[in-house]
């Protein structure tokens, strides 16, 4: 059998699970629409969670009503754009501040203010028998960037050891190459 085809594809018009079982992803195509878009990319078993943030200096503040995490939880964590800039995602161990806020601490400091800029995050407890959870990555198209655009993961490609989540923003579609 050659490697061709080995390679499978899986596309999706919204938000939701593009794949299911542990995958290598190898390929990512966007189609944006006259707004601009944003795909977040999880490797998670269930649909991410949704918060508001705000950033002070390198502490970026989520509230997300009755979150039920503990301090020590990590988080896979996406976000859109806020005033002043937008977050740096990633994942992020967490420390609790209360029922229904937490904070991590990213790499950049900037001001980031109001309280209605939109996050999703998959968060997960790090014991030696759970699977993590994670955000794999961002991409984000420009209004009116109607083409397809493709964007080839170097290196083999990302390992999902869960599903593959897209939350989507103003695409018309999304697709995956994986092995």
């Amino acid at each position: 059998m050659n490697s061709l085809s080995q390679i499978k594809q899986a596309h999706v018009s919204q938000s939701g699970f593009a794949l299911e079982g542990p995958a290598r992803m190898k390929e990512f195509a966007v189609v944006g629409t006259a707004s601009a878009g944003q795909l977040d990319v999880f490797d998670s078993d269930s649909a991410p969670e949704a918060g508001v943030y705000t950033q002070s200096g390198t502490t970026v503040t989520v509230t997300d009503s009755s979150h039920g995490l503990t301090s020590g939880d990590i988080v896979g964590i996406a976000f859109d754009a806020g005033t002043g800039g937008t977050a740096a995602p990633g994942n992020y161990e967490i420390t609790v501040t209360s029922a229904n806020a937490f904070t991590v601490t990213v790499l950049n400091s900037i001001t980031i203010s109001g309280g209605s800029n939109a996050c999703r995050y998959v968060a997960y407890t790090p014991l030696s028998t759970t699977t993590p959870k994670r955000w794999v990555m961002t991409k984000e198209t420009g209004a009116g960037d109607t083409f397809q655009n493709v964007f080839q993961i170097p290196s083999g490609g990302f390992l999902a050891r869960n599903n593959v989540y897209f939350s989507m923003t103003n695409l018309g579609s999304a697709e995956v190459l994986f092995e």
